[in-house]
């Protein structure tokens, strides 16, 4: 069994309270949702799962034996175990768990009851990385791609090298879930960062939920749930879950 980084254990907190599943990114751990699932389940109540994805958190030797299929697989699991509480469940990540939560929504529309991503990618791709995935000559090793972060001191626990095979397989799952986007059709509440290379805008228009929200970020970088941001985060992504959950038929 490989042996998982410390920072990087899955977590859970139990709530009496609406059910969040909280997704990290790619490459990264649970240590970059730590904090808002923790908050969450302070401030506001709600039962919060953090799972750790498949190959992430290890080592990236680990990560190269896993695709998009598995990172699916654990964030599936941990979705049908909070749905086995019997209470609303709403999803919410990062980056690439930003989407896997879209993903979700769309798979799984009588479960996911509301969608946070966060800096989620959803079928813009940057130059440089899709001329890196379309080459049979790259090197299998890239530098890594953590800790995009504004604010001063704060690193991400993510690898420090990128098997290219694995960024091959998460161009597919942005790919897939981009064309699933107008079968999101719960409440959704995009998360973007301004000065970042994702897709908030684009996730925000081609959804096809009567309530989409767009909170933009200032004061953020790609990593938001760790950078200047990460309690505006909280309180809104809080307050969006508390409604949708009042307000939905029990």
């Amino acid at each position: 069994m490989t042996d998982v980084m410390a920072g990087a254990e899955p977590f859970f907190m139990q709530g009496k309270g609406p059910a969040v599943l909280v997704l990290h990114g790619f490459t990264g751990t649970t240590q970059s949702m730590r904090y808002l699932g923790e908050e969450l389940h302070r401030r506001f109540g709600f039962t919060v799962s953090g799972p750790r994805l498949r190959g992430h958190g290890t080592s990236p030797d680990d990560m190269e034996t896993t695709g998009y299929l598995d990172w699916l697989a654990s964030a599936e699991q941990a979705l049908h175990e909070l749905a086995g509480q019997g209470t609303k469940v709403f999803v919410t990540g990062l980056s690439m768990g930003g989407t896997l939560t879209l993903n979700l929504a769309a798979r799984f529309p009588n479960i996911v009851a509301g969608a946070v991503p966060i800096n989620g990618a959803a079928g813009i791709f940057d130059g440089a990385m899709a001329e890196l995935v379309s080459d049979g000559a790259a090197p299998k090793r890239v530098p890594g791609i953590g800790s995009d972060i504004k604010a001063a001191g704060v690193k991400e626990l993510a690898y420090q090298e990128v098997p290219v095979a694995c960024l091959r397989q998460v161009h597919v799952l942005i790919a897939a879930t981009e064309s699933l986007l107008r079968k999101v059709s719960c409440p959704t509440l995009a998360i973007h960062s301004r000065e970042d290379h994702a897709n908030g805008r684009r996730i925000a228009q081609e959804v096809s939920s009567n309530d989409v929200r767009l909170l933009w970020l200032d004061n953020s970088y790609h990593v938001a749930t760790l950078d200047n941001d990460k309690d505006l985060i909280v309180e809104r992504c809080g307050r969006f879950i508390s409604e949708i959950a009042g307000a939905a038929p029990g």
